[in-house]
């Protein structure tokens, strides 16, 4: 896992570009988050929480291709209360279902304003499907942080497609190779000889010295 800020070369920024997306696309598995889409009376989208905590998550997946790089994200933001907040922003990969992999975290420790746009730099390569999680803290059943606009900043084709998958080929060798030798016997041990084979040694020995 990472925290890298852009050390993004001026002449690669040059061909930065903006993926304008919406709350809307925001999905939670929590059963205790609610989410209210826009309504004539609130044209952003509306998170609430039948229970309190600190750990409240939704998703967004970010439609961008393999070799782009993310280099900051935007998020314009409404808060009810001052208490419940966006805590934290992240990055993952997946590919299999079963798991999947933190490529950015940055934790909101600074003050925001009841309306505001929280801005994060990073420097993110896309490999894989890519998500965005925002892990938010509800101190009432009563507040409401409203999303708007989700800007992510990045480079098109920042990395080439054959350069990413020698890279991943080279790390599953790696993963392969060092899996082999935890679960492979040591030289030593492969070629220790057994009881028979010395009972035999010494004997020929013997039978030499008679001779």
């Amino acid at each position: 896992m990472g925290n890298k800020k852009s050390r993004t070369p001026k002449k690669r920024l040059l061909k930065q570009k903006s993926l304008m997306l919406h709350g809307l696309g925001l999905v939670t598995g929590d059963p205790t988050i609610k989410i209210n889409y826009p309504f004539l009376f609130h044209p952003g989208v509306q998170i609430s929480v039948t229970e309190p905590g600190e750990a409240k998550w939704v998703y967004l997946m970010l439609p961008l291709s393999m070799g782009d790089l993310i280099t900051e994200v935007k998020i314009a933001s409404f808060r009810s209360d001052m208490g419940s907040l966006i805590s934290l922003i992240r990055l993952i990969e997946q590919r299999m279902p079963i798991s999947a992999t933190v490529l950015f975290d940055d934790k909101l420790d600074r003050e925001n304003t009841s309306a505001s746009v929280i801005s994060t730099p990073c420097h993110v390569l896309v490999t894989k499907s890519i998500f965005l999680k925002l892990c938010m803290n509800f101190t009432s059943t009563e507040d409401i942080i409203e999303i708007g606009s989700i800007e992510v900043k990045y480079i098109p084709e920042y990395e080439s497609i054959e350069y990413i998958e020698k890279k991943e080929l080279k790390e599953e060798k790696q993963k392969m190779l060092a899996f082999e030798l935890e679960d492979t016997p040591s030289e030593a041990l492969r070629h220790k000889p057994s009881l028979s084979d010395i009972f035999f040694f010494n004997k020929l020995k013997k039978d030499k010295q008679v001779f």
